[in-house]
């Protein structure tokens, strides 16, 4: 992961101006989306969006992902994929969001709509063009969501997702296999020693 100086100075700027090009060369500035630290701080500090260590994709684009999302660690994230935290409110008068959602000046705040949360577990892949829906609260540890799905509910860990809506396919890795991962949670190692403990799991089995 990296930090510097000058990413850190640009943060002030895109505070001010939500400018996503100002993000953009913060990302770069740091070594991209898997090792940016301003990044992450950003995106959990004005968008409350919560990125773990190594992860990328589309949802750490600002607009992509609703409040309330929280990434874990290597998770891969194809483009174009879309969270949803809230729906329109079906029994309101109007479906507009002016009349219920106070970031756009009009409505107050006990007008906005119920904002759900969910978390992306550590190790997923969720592919490009996805979109997940307001319901779901989590998509598991080593998931796979297949590319154009509809998430309408959540994903056990190491499922493999696919269709609109997305339905369990297969596990996409054996009982055991899958048991030692979860107790072991080689995710939580920086990647040199993540590597080692993977590569020892694969020649065990």
């Amino acid at each position: 992961m990296q930090i510097s100086q000058a990413a850190a100075a640009l943060s002030v700027v895109y505070r001010r101006t939500r400018s996503l090009r100002v993000l953009a060369l913060i990302t770069r500035l740091e070594g991209g989306q898997m090792s940016s630290i301003t990044l992450r701080s950003l995106l959990r500090e004005v968008h409350g969006v919560d990125v773990g260590a190594y992860s990328y994709g589309s949802l750490l684009t600002p607009g992509l992902a609703d409040t309330g999302t929280q990434i874990g660690r290597y998770v891969s994230i194809g483009p174009n994929v879309r969270r949803f935290g809230a729906s329109h409110p079906l029994n309101a008068p109007s479906l507009h969001p002016y009349w219920y959602n106070p970031t756009l000046g009009l409505a107050s705040i006990e007008h906005d709509v119920e904002r759900g949360r969910i978390s992306i577990e550590h190790d997923s892949w969720i592919g490009a063009n996805v979109t997940i829906l307001p319901n779901v609260k989590r998509i598991g540890v080593g998931a796979v969501v297949g590319a154009g799905s509809v998430v309408t509910r959540d994903v056990e860990d190491f499922s493999i997702v696919v269709g609109n809506p997305a339905r369990h396919a297969r596990y996409r890795l054996n009982e055991d296999t899958r048991r030692r991962l979860l107790a072991q949670e080689p995710w939580n190692l920086d990647p040199i020693d993540a590597r080692a403990q993977f590569s020892q799991i694969r020649l065990d089995r």
